[in-house]
């Protein structure tokens, strides 16, 4: 290589380095300044997440399409790493060749590299007929995403001529390892010698030129997550949405309101999201016209970030004007629509960047946390915002006022009296554990099975169940609380912790192991978020605890119960708790059901509306959640919705009376099992 082509090389090398060298400082700077975020535990178990959900793109291939062309284009990008900088090294010293130099590992590679370029070549082909052709709706266009498919593709072509000539020029004895060295090598068979060795050098150029701008170019655009992906998903939340962080209340400030109460794990998924958009697929706020959509409050926050100087990082920085994190209501009558790729309002009309119904939209289902293949996390960010808004404003919708009073007055947000919480069990010789202090399980009612007519039903059915199987049960009674669940999500950790505290003492005075009970979300409050307290108890879904008995031959359902129904999954017990089987298992064995799926189930339910505390509040914006999961329902034909959650029964059952399909009945799984035993 000349002196002049040295001195070039090094400028250019010195100035990548340098420059994306002093962008990363400028990045972890950033992360820095958020709160701090302990995510170095259980590191065999974070290992094996990269391994599973970055390395082998498990959570991509839900999407077979955009799964398949992603996984060709990693793969091909990794395979082509080390070719990269084999290539440099051959421009800098022209007697080496990566492949001689690596023996019988460099022909390998040599022809996986070929494979891998060829592939990716597809890859990136598959990816622009679906952004030109198909066009789905939750993908975005933008500049950038071409430009990054441009610098790939340029990466791949640069070193397949690069090849190719080097091929043609010198006849390697490693040519017979290159499929594709030797095919592009006869197609350039008619340049001379001269010309193909301008061509080797020019490619040899091009490529470094592209790799130096790629590399500097990505932590500016979308795709930074290339460098992030692998953190993100190591630092992932190991249970995403079974356990919220507790809260320290004993603390000077609560809740989020400006960029120094992010910490540096959330900073981080802000740069990760690459807008894929899957978040939106199945989101009830974004199918239903509501200012929340988990990708544009991701890139919001990133914007925000980006936006805010470091000096004004600082944990003790007061918050700037301009800078307000949580602005005002959206513009009245706003409806977003599904395709529309910009909110209908301006951060200018809410003063500020995040607004208030985008933040109380959200059902906490968490469908975005699970459809995200970054392993990028919302809800943690909206609630945290929300008890800033609910501990040190005061500033929350009137709805929930009544629900937080009636949990505090009278352990239940129908605010109706504690000592009626067991009159639903007269008459059927249910046993308190005051009365019966041995007994197995704790049957944990919650408040809409002691209280809601509908759940007081499937409360009845439980026992009739546990009863046939001869179980050992008892209830708590009035000693019996709310948990206080939804009083968490809409940001009231105080009035949660609280009743945590109370709960837990009341559970171990009795001396509980084993909790039984048919709501998901006291399901996963009980077993997922008591623990942090010190409540360790062994707690099963009504669901569960039946169709285990049916296996064990315990409860046999021989009783025809004509019904053709769907069920819907419920978030809390299906995606986020991870029970679907359950609930068919008990429908199949009854005879006379015939169960027809809905496009959105399993793990992929969408969500009923009344999740996240939205069971309590009004909506005011959009179209109602409910109707909109309701019209999925009939799409199957089916006369009967069975579910597994007293607040999904009541959300859907009136989504049939404001829809006029009072023909269509809402049910409970146990209900329908109940009818189905045994005479």
């Amino acid at each position: 290589m000349k002196a002049l082509e040295i001195a070039l090389f090094w400028i250019m090398t010195l100035a990548a380095v340098g420059f994306f060298a002093w962008t990363i400082r400028l990045r972890i700077a950033t992360l820095k300044a958020g709160l701090p975020d302990n995510r170095f535990d259980q590191p065999w178990v974070r290992l094996k997440g990269v391994f599973t959900l970055a390395l082998m793109q498990k959570r991509m291939v839900r999407d077979k399409y955009a799964g398949f062309y992603h996984i060709l284009i990693f793969w091909g990008f990794c395979a082509l790493a080390l070719r990269s900088v084999g290539l440099v090294l051959e421009g800098l010293f022209p007697a080496f060749h990566m492949t001689e130099a690596l023996g019988a590992f460099g022909l390998g590679y040599q022809t996986t590299k070929d494979v891998f370029e060829v592939l990716v070549l597809l890859g990136l082909g598959l990816a622009t007929f679906r952004r030109l052709a198909a066009k789905p709706w939750r993908l975005e266009n933008s500049w950038d995403a071409w430009a990054t498919l441009s610098l790939i593709g340029g990466l791949m072509v640069t070193d397949l001529l690069a090849d190719g000539a080097y091929v043609a020029l010198h006849h390697p004895t490693w040519a017979a390892w290159s499929p594709a060295g030797v095919a592009v090598a006869g197609w350039l068979g008619g340049l001379s010698q001269t010309g193909l060795g301008v061509l080797y050098k020019t490619m040899w150029w091009l490529h470094l030129a592209t790799l130096y701008f790629f590399a500097n170019f990505l932590p500016y655009s979308k795709h930074f997550h290339v460098f992030t992906s692998l953190f993100n998903i190591y630092f992932r939340e190991l249970e995403p949405q079974k356990n919220l962080k507790p809260m320290d209340m004993e603390a000077e400030h609560f809740g989020i309101n400006k960029i120094q109460d992010f910490s540096w794990k959330q900073m981080l998924d802000f740069y990760t999201c690459v807008e894929c958009g899957r978040c939106l697929e199945n989101c009830p706020t974004t199918l239903t016209g509501k200012p929340l959509r988990p990708k544009n409050f991701g890139t919001d926050l990133r914007d925000y970030l980006k936006a805010t100087p470091l000096e004004q990082m600082g944990q003790d920085q007061p918050v700037p004007e301009d800078r307000k994190l949580i602005g005002g209501p959206v513009p009245e009558g706003s409806y977003w629509k599904r395709d529309d790729e910009e909110a209908p309002w301006s951060k200018a009309q809410l003063e500020g960047w995040i607004s208030q119904d985008t933040i109380w939209a959200c059902t906490s289902c968490g469908y975005c946390e699970w459809a995200c293949p970054l392993q990028i996390s919302f809800v943690d960010k909206l609630v945290g915002m929300r008890r800033y808004l609910t501990l040190e404003e005061s500033d929350f919708p009137a709805e929930a006022q009544v629900a937080f009073k009636g949990m505090e007055r009278q352990g239940n947000p129908w605010n109706l009296p504690q000592a009626d919480r067991a009159k639903w069990a007269e008459g059927l010789e249910v046993p308190t554990f005051a009365e019966h202090p041995e007994a197995e399980y704790l049957f944990w009612v919650g408040c809409a099975g002691s209280y809601d007519a509908a759940g007081q039903k499937v409360s009845k059915s439980l026992v009739k169940l546990l009863k046939a199987a001869k179980v050992s049960f008892a209830i708590l009674g009035t000693e019996e609380s709310c948990t206080c669940e939804s009083a968490r999500r809409l940001g009231n950790e105080y009035l949660f912790q609280s009743a945590t505290e109370a709960n837990i003492e009341t559970l171990k005075g009795h001396g509980v192991k084993k909790v039984v009970t048919n709501c998901p979300h006291c399901l996963n409050t009980l077993k997922n978020e008591y623990p942090a307290f010190g409540g360790d108890f062994e707690v099963v879904h009504g669901t569960e605890l039946v169709a285990k008995l049916m296996s064990e031959g315990k409860i046999k359902l021989e009783q025809t119960v004509e019904a053709d129904l769907t069920y819907h999954d419920p978030c809390y017990l299906s995606r986020i708790n991870g029970q679907v089987e359950a609930p068919r298992a008990i429908l199949d064995a009854i005879p006379g059901v015939k169960l027809t799926e809905m496009e959105k189930h399993g793990e992929a339910t969408m969500c009923c509306g009344a999740g996240g505390g939205r069971f309590w509040l009004e909506e005011h914006l959009g179209k109602r959640v409910n109707h909109e999961r309701f019209e999925q329902a009939l799409v199957t034909k089916a006369t009967t919705i069975a579910v597994g959650c007293p607040f999904c029964n009541v959300m859907l059952n009136n989504a049939a009376g404001e829809t006029n399909h009072e023909g269509v009945a809402t049910t409970d799984v146990l209900e329908l099992a109940a009818k189905a035993l045994k005479a």
